[in-house]
């Protein structure tokens, strides 16, 4: 049996110094005084960096004034070569010609929207910056709770706050972003701006210290931040969801593009309001938030964020950071070899194309660098999976909870031994443990045994394996290690097999394991530092935040465990 209870068995050498030679030894000490003396002039006269300045950058390479990183939600690494033949000249194809890593994957268990957002701007992995999932358990609330929660933060939307719904923000990120070390390394002169669909989507990527991070609350058609940023919304902003760009689409249905793959043109989905109500009523704007013209309108406000906080326009390099989140929503509905699918993609690939096109007349491109990637990738679905006889297809969740509550209750009397059961996390009842003086481990022990007995289940690692390291050197358990923070995570931590996909139907699909289909990603670096070409080494998205620090000249994020991805940054 492997690490875990599995059903399957599944630095540089430093160097030294050599000491001086006679004739250094015993140099005239007026001859050390001059040396000493030219060197320290040299140093005042040749040294760039003072207090407050954008630190220094690799020679021949301009310091961009605008640094834009996109996360596209559900992004899998395989679209971008599937649908190439379809793409327009400046939309994808325009990062394409800059550095391409090609073999780049997430090394975790827990392939998510928050934990992605947050690796890839730390440079770290859950462990680290602590964002285990978009939600976990928490024990002194007795509920779960929302990566970018925050009780002391309220919603900020047309009017100011808005009563007593809550805002959000990074208070519950450990460590350093990108963003971060570029505001304080500036003194504060740079810019970070964060946007997204989701919540989590912009406030992770910005940091803690983001001069704004915005959202989209897709039941009134406004982008919203929080109190964690701002008391009002800008002018810009207020004006922005008061046009409402949503009424471009009133009338409208989300019908394949004629290039579309496999589409035939097909009308995915009407776009109606409810009776009577003018468009664009509640009904109209969460239909539109399933479509890709949602993705328009958020690259248009992306736009006006960079016209209005005059992003690219200041005394150092500016950061924004974009998250487009409906190739989340549409892939969760229909996987990823649906022609929906195909048609977001390319449509996405056309709104990029017009969005850099306005980077260009706003910004100039040649003063900014771009880059790519994705929070996780996802699986086929179920019913796919079965017709193609790839694995079991659909997991039913509650049979691991069935299994360990019987288990236990065998094991250690009846009792409420459960408090949260999901995939990858079972939180158990210590108070039930502490009630009958058992010891957690034991607990743990039979509560995995159970649990990876249920067809599906490949391993299920224990809190006490994970937090002693006594979980083995498998990949397995060094993913689920990556995932794991002690004070979040829960008892025991799943992992499913292969092709196992806990969604909610056969014609519906998710995403969170640690398989290539989740995890494997694109990384795309566009501009002035960066070496064209197609790369195959080895990456993770945690190298991306350490790469684009390295060519900025800044220090790595505080937890940053990626490394610079060298063979794409000119020489310095």
């Amino acid at each position: 049996m492997a690490a875990g209870y599995s059903q399957l068995a599944g630095e540089c050498p430093t160097g030294s110094r050599e000491p001086p030679s006679e004739g250094e030894a015993t140099l005239p000490k007026r001859l050390l005084g001059y040396s000493l003396l030219i060197v320290l002039l040299l140093l005042v006269v040749f040294s760039g960096v003072k207090s407050g300045d954008t630190p220094a950058i690799p020679e021949g390479v301009r310091r961009p004034k605008l640094v834009i990183v996109i996360v596209i939600d559900q992004l899998r690494y395989d679209y971008l070569v599937r649908f190439r033949p379809q793409f327009v000249e400046r939309g994808f194809n325009l990062l394409l010609s800059g550095a391409n890593f090609v073999n780049c994957r997430y090394d975790y268990a827990v392939t998510a929207t928050g934990p992605g957002h947050a690796t890839l701007l730390t440079g770290a992995y859950p462990d680290i910056h602590g964002i285990v999932e978009n939600s976990w358990y928490d024990r002194s609330l007795g509920r779960e709770f929302n990566c970018v929660e925050d009780p002391t933060s309220k919603l900020v939307d047309v009017g100011g706050t808005q009563g007593d719904q809550r805002g959000g923000s990074p208070r519950n990120l450990q460590g350093s972003t990108l963003g971060d070390e570029l505001r304080m390394a500036s003194d504060f002169k740079s810019k970070v701006i964060a946007v997204s669909l989701k919540d989590r989507g912009a406030i992770l990527p910005g940091g803690h210290t983001a001069n704004a991070a915005y959202w989209y609350k897709a039941s009134s058609g406004h982008f919203v931040s929080s109190t964690y940023y701002m008391k009002a919304l800008p002018d810009w902003v207020a004006k922005f969801n008061q046009d409402s760009p949503a009424k471009n689409y009133c009338g409208k249905s989300w019908q394949a593009l004629p290039e579309t793959p496999g589409a035939g043109g097909k009308v995915f989905r009407e776009l109606s309001t409810g009776t009577a109500a003018p468009c664009p009523d509640k009904k109209f704007l969460e239909g539109l938030n399933s479509t890709p013209y949602i993705s328009d309108v958020e690259l248009k406000f992306a736009g006006e964020a960079i016209r209005n906080e005059r992003l690219g326009q200041g005394p150092a390099t500016d950061l924004l950071t974009i998250s487009l989140s409906s190739n989340d929503y549409i892939g969760h509905a229909f996987g990823p070899y649906s022609p929906e699918v195909a048609d977001l993609t390319l449509r996405t690939d056309r709104y990029l194309a017009d969005f850099f096109a306005d980077v260009d007349r706003t910004v100039g491109l040649e003063n900014v660098w771009i880059a790519l990637s994705a929070d996780h990738g996802v699986a086929p679905t179920p019913a796919f999976v079965k017709d193609h006889k790839l694995g079991i297809g659909l997991f039913r969740g509650e049979m691991v909870k069935e299994a360990v509550d019987a288990a236990l209750t065998q094991s250690f009397g009846r009792d409420q031994w459960t408090l949260s059961v999901g995939i990858p996390y079972i939180y158990l009842n210590q108070a039930a443990m502490t009630k009958r003086q058992i010891s957690p481990e034991k607990v743990e022990a039979e509560a995995a045994r159970a649990a990876a007995l249920v067809p599906g289940v490949k391993a299920a690692f224990t809190r006490t394996q994970l937090v002693t390291g006594s979980a083995g050197q498998s990949p397995l358990a060094r993913k689920a290690s990556n995932a794991f923070e002690s004070h979040r995570s829960g008892d025991i931590f799943l992992i499913l097999d292969l092709y196992a996909v806990p969604s909610g139907g056969d014609t519906e699909t998710t995403h969170g394991s640690l398989w290539e289909y989740d995890a494997q990603v694109p990384l795309l670096l566009w501009g002035s530092a960066f070496r064209p070409g197609t790369f195959d080494i080895p990456c993770e998205p945690i190298d991306l935040a350490p790469t684009l620090a390295a060519a900025l000249g800044l220090a790595q994020p505080s937890g940053a465990q990626g490394h610079p991805l060298s063979p794409a940054l000119k020489p310095r």
